[in-house]
């Protein structure tokens, strides 16, 4: 899997990239960062896990980066995500979310309602 967050500027983000990720605790035992690339190169992101929360309907996982975005930057980054037989029949199923967190509040900051996600869905045999 792969999340990537792109800079639309017009300057350099006051803070550094963070994110959330919330998948199924039903399926999912596990979620790592495994690569991470800026504008299609090796880049060494420090990303580092925030914390994580598990309940019964939810498996949270919230992340930081160093990397300050500027304007037109693309980072990639490779998700591992361990996967569990789950016990029975789902009730229910949570979909994988992911979000921006600690979006500054510097006066330069602003979120363009721009955020987009997709994902290819789980096929279960």
């Amino acid at each position: 899997m792969r999340i990537t967050l792109s800079s639309v500027g017009p300057g350099v983000a006051p803070v550094a990239a963070s994110f959330s990720v919330g998948l199924d605790p039903q399926v999912v035992s596990d979620v790592r960062i495994v690569s991470a690339r800026l504008n299609n190169k090796a880049y060494d992101a420090g990303v580092r896990l925030l914390s994580d929360t598990r309940t019964a309907s939810l498996f949270e996982t919230r992340w930081t980066t160093r990397a300050k975005l500027k304007s037109g930057d693309r980072l990639d980054l490779g998700l591992e995500v361990r996967t569990r037989k789950p016990t029975g029949d789902l009730p229910t199923v949570k979909h994988p979310t992911v979000g921006l967190i600690d979006m500054g509040n510097h006066i330069t900051q602003r979120q363009t309602g721009l955020t987009t996600m997709s994902r290819r869905d789980a096929q279960w045999t």
